[in-house]
């Protein structure tokens, strides 16, 4: 039997149920499905770790970078349901092994201080950029929302030329839209500390050595903007608050729910079928907010989508490049620090550097880490993400006690034996690479490493 919808957004997260939300104050009936059994994907806070089930891990998301500096929450009328935000102070910084430390403070006056005790020439320069930065986040609806390749290099070129004015700052931004971002913080900055932050920063977010990706540096720049801010609860907290409204209109949400075929009638998307075997039409549409390697590819029969577009869908980055995220999420049972790091700032300013999430190694680091991961090879001492969630949220976990996030890129296909024997071997490098900072991880009740898996299961 079958049951029909005019819509079927499949993926429970942020943007499916955004999706949802929007279809169905137009009048649409919409079914949002989940495999997993909780709505949020890779936005939901959760207790991954059963023997510590009052700690909140974040595998995926974690910040509001974006999202804050739209009208979307308030549209959506989040705060009413429930939605709070925590801003942070220092919401990014990059630390080395002697606990020296560069914050990013959404002050932007205050952080170009914090440059210059690195390098006067690049806090200058920093000023200088801000000009191109506050243009790029402008305009990021239009460049973030596809990379800028799918623009073409010319029509870039022509809407650079048209909006801006300024001959320096059009060379400059015509610069970052051709070169990889590797090779333009080389020529940009000059201490360890700025190259090695905005170099892991633009690897998180692509592969930093290719062409095109310079403009992604642009991205740090919206600390100083509308800020950055961490909703309280978690991440899961905007989920409840987005199901809330969808469900009030009308929506409906099915966990638990694998899609395994989206089912096409002459080439157009008519409804799924659940890995259980059970059919749901779609009378309008279906929506995929999945990764697009996954639903254009083994959710559709072969021979739906064109010669042309299958040859696209192979050269997506994140399947070219042989980069995929590796995450450890811990529940910890004490308090954690970044020791060396903390003495260094009583010394400047008393900071808690608890607060901030920081990105460790310098640009060569970075290059070298991506050399690496695109021959399917590991390293040791990685660079590696930490962001100790509860110092900004204490509700994510019991009083004095901590939930730790980290991140460090792999290859997603290795060059030598399978992810089932190597997994255990790249999750001990990193939490070595990570203990270099982090004081208190022998107090680790259990971890989650499950990014890695979701990210494979999309190839």
């Amino acid at each position: 039997m079958a049951t029909a919808w005019d819509y079927i957004v499949i993926g429970a997260g942020h943007n499916g149920l955004i999706a949802g939300c929007r279809l169905a104050d137009a009048g649409a009936s919409v079914l949002v499905v989940e495999k997993l059994p909780i709505a949020g994907g890779l936005t939901a806070s959760h207790a991954y770790v059963a023997q510590a089930p009052r700690h909140l891990l974040s595998i995926g998301a974690m910040d509001d970078m974006y999202m804050g500096q739209t009208t979307l929450a308030a549209e959506l009328g989040l705060p009413a349901l429930g939605y709070e935000r925590i801003p942070l102070e220092a919401p990014y910084g990059w630390m080395n092994e002697d606990g020296d430390t560069l914050l990013l403070f959404a002050d932007f006056a205050r952080t170009v201080e914090e440059i210059r005790r690195h390098s006067r020439r690049d806090a200058q320069t920093y000023i200088e950029l801000r000009t191109a930065i506050d243009w790029i986040c402008t305009q990021q609806d239009r460049f973030f929302a596809r990379p800028p390749a799918a623009f073409g290099t010319w029509s870039t070129l022509k809407l650079v030329a048209k909006l801006v004015r300024d001959p320096a700052l059009r060379r400059r931004l015509t610069r970052w839209i051709n070169g990889s971002a590797f090779e333009i913080i080389g020529e940009t900055f000059e201490s360890d500390a700025m190259r090695g932050l905005w170099a892991f920063w633009v690897s998180m977010v692509c592969p930093a050595d290719i062409d095109g990706t310079g403009v992604f540096m642009a991205a740090l720049g919206n600390v100083h903007r509308a800020g950055v801010h961490r909703p309280r609860g978690g991440m899961s907290s905007l989920i409840h608050c987005l199901q809330k409204k969808f469900e009030a209109r009308g929506g409906e949400v099915r966990t638990g729910l694998a899609v395994e075929r989206i089912v096409t009638e002459h080439g157009r998307a008519t409804g799924v079928r659940s890995t259980s075997g059970e059919l749901l039409l779609a009378g309008r549409g279906v929506l995929a907010t999945c990764a697009p390697q996954f639903a254009l590819g083994p959710m559709l029969d072969a021979n739906v989508l064109d010669r042309d577009v299958c040859e696209r869908v192979a050269s997506i980055p994140a399947n070219a490049a042989n980069i995929a995220p590796f995450k450890i999420d811990m529940a910890v049972g004490g308090v954690l620090s970044f020791p060396k790091a903390q003495a260094r700032r009583a010394a400047l300013d008393g900071f808690d550097v608890r607060k901030t999430t920081f990105m460790t190694g310098t640009l060569e680091d970075q290059r070298r880490h991506v050399r690496a991961i695109r021959l399917g090879q590991r390293i040791d001492s990685p660079p590696v993400y930490m962001a100790i969630l509860t110092a900004n949220d204490a509700s994510l976990a019991p009083q004095g006690e901590d939930v730790l996030y980290l991140h460090s890129n792999v290859p997603a296909d290795l060059s030598n034996g399978d992810w089932a024997a190597q997994k255990a071997a790249y999750s001990h490098t990193i939490r070595a690479s990570a203990h270099r900072f982090i004081g208190g991880l022998d107090q680790e009740i259990g971890a989650a490493t499950d990014i890695l898996e979701w990210h494979r299961s999309a190839q």
